[in-house]
């Protein structure tokens, strides 16, 4: 195995594509895409949302071309649905998070499998920095410390991805991050995240990537992503689910 040197760093997973250089079009489809995107995961647009394409070019500032070419990729990756030519904002039932928290395990954990094989001692420093600014986050206004950390952890997930320098895996992981599990449990499930167990579980990664220990890896990531499952309440007796 060989770390001494760092291929060409992929460009971030969850960037839109430009397009050719200097296309307006693509440019003002990437800014709807990246708006309306933002807008969802921070529950700007809450689930069930209908996503009327006039009030998102006004929120985007882009014509309808743009926005309905951003729509085609959100409800590519989930975050929308459509129903008879109109969008909304995915509204996931709570099987359907456990089923996305299950898949994303899986094939993160796949990931960090090759990750231990092929990362460098470049990247290596790179989560190891994230940790650290992870541990630093200030914990007194609970608000900021969350949007620090989300901004952080997804960094982390981004480098191990790039850490595995497979064109397959990054395809593969875009549809599963599409959404970040961080922020369907804080924003659809409304529990709090911990921050200093996920971290801790952070440092267990890079251990074992450090290591160059596939099966470690991919336990550690498993147990990390699985371990951040909403905890679902059992229903009332009145409101039981039949089949």
């Amino acid at each position: 195995m060989t770390r001494d040197t760092a291929p060409d760093s992929p460009e971030p997973e969850l960037r839109a594509p430009d397009g050719p250089e200097g296309d307006p079009s693509a440019k003002a489809a990437t800014r709807a895409y990246l708006g309306i995107r933002a807008a969802i995961l921070s529950n700007s647009l809450p689930p069930g949302s209908h996503l009327r394409e006039e009030t998102l070019c006004e929120m985007t500032g882009t014509s309808r071309t743009p926005v309905r070419e951003a729509l085609r990729r959100l409800v590519a990756e989930g975050l929308a649905t459509e129903d008879n030519r109109h969008r909304f904002v995915t509204d996931f039932s709570i099987s359907e998070i456990m089923v996305m928290f299950d898949m994303r395990a899986r094939i993160e954990g796949y990931a960090a499998r090759i990750a231990a094989e092929r990362i460098t001692p470049v990247e290596i420093d790179r989560l190891s920095a994230l940790i650290a600014a992870m541990d630093a986050i200030d914990h007194a206004e609970p608000e900021a410390a969350t949007e620090s950390f989300l901004r952080l952890n997804g960094q982390f997930h981004d480098v191990l991805v790039e850490a595995c320098h497979s064109t397959q895996i990054r395809i593969m992981m875009r549809p599963v991050i599409a959404a970040p599990v961080a922020l369907i449990k804080r924003f659809v499930m409304g529990q709090p995240l911990n921050i200093r167990a996920s971290n801790d579980q952070h440092r267990d990664i890079l251990r074992a990537l450090a290591a160059g220990n596939p099966d470690w890896a991919e336990m550690a990531m498993r147990a990390h992503i699985l371990s951040t499952r909403p905890r679902v309440c059992p229903l009332p007796a009145d409101r039981e689910l039949r089949p």
